[in-house]
C-alpha cells in the first residue's frame, strides 16, 4: 500500500470517528434538555433524571402511586422501563417458624425482608408502588411530553379536569430542571 493510500485511509477513519463522537454529543445534549420534572394538568408527575432513571408519581385525594425505572431517548421518543422493587415476605407457621418466603411489592424504594403484619399495613393504605402505571412511551417536543398510544398515535385528547370541569390536553409540561 502506498503512503498516500495509507494517509487517505487514516483520514477517512479519523473523519468517521469524529462524526460518531459528535453524533453522541448531539444526542447527549438533547438528553440533557429533556432532564427535569414534568406535570400534567391532572394528577401525574414524571421526573427524568440525568442518570437515565425516572420516577413517576400519581396522587389524587387520598390515593397515590409511585414507580421508578430507567428511561432512554431515541428519535424524539422517550421509552420508560419500570423497575419493580420487591420485598421478601417471611411467612411463618403457628409456631412462629419461617416456612417459606414470598416476593411482594415493596412499600418503599428499598428491598427488605418483612413480616406479614408490615405487609398487611402497606396493603390497606391508599398509596404504594406501581398502583398507577406510567406511560410506556412519550414523545418529546418543545419541553412537553405527549403520551404515545398503543397504536403509535399521540394522545391529543382534551379531558375535563375533575374540580373545574375545564378541558385540558393530556401532555406533561416541564416545570423545572
Amino acid at each position: 500500500m502506498k503512503s498516500s493510500e495509507k494517509k487517505l485511509i487514516a483520514l477517512f477513519v479519523l473523519i468517521l470517528a469524529l462524526s460518531c463522537s459528535s453524533n453522541k454529543s448531539i444526542i447527549k445534549s438533547e438528553q440533557n434538555e429533556i432532564v427535569g420534572i414534568y406535570r400534567d394538568r391532572f394528577t401525574d408527575r414524571i421526573e427524568l433524571k440525568a442518570d437515565s432513571t425516572f420516577i413517576h408519581k400519581y396522587s389524587f385525594d387520598l390515593s397515590s402511586s409511585w414507580t421508578i425505572g430507567k428511561w432512554r431517548f431515541r428519535n424524539d421518543t422517550i421509552y420508560l422501563n419500570p423497575k419493580l422493587i420487591m420485598d421478601t415476605l417471611q411467612i411463618r407457621n403457628s409456631a412462629n417458624k419461617i416456612i417459606k418466603d414470598s416476593l411482594v411489592l415493596s412499600s418503599d424504594q428499598k428491598s427488605n425482608r418483612i413480616e406479614f403484619n408490615e405487609h398487611i399495613l402497606s396493603q390497606i393504605t391508599s398509596g404504594g408502588q406501581n398502583r398507577t402505571k406510567p406511560p410506556k412511551k412519550l414523545f418529546w417536543k418543545k419541553e412537553k411530553l405527549y403520551r404515545v398510544k398503543s397504536n403509535g398515535n399521540l394522545d391529543l385528547r382534551r379531558l375535563k379536569q375533575f374540580w373545574t370541569r375545564k378541558k385540558y390536553k393530556t401532555y406533561f409540561r416541564k416545570v423545572t430542571e
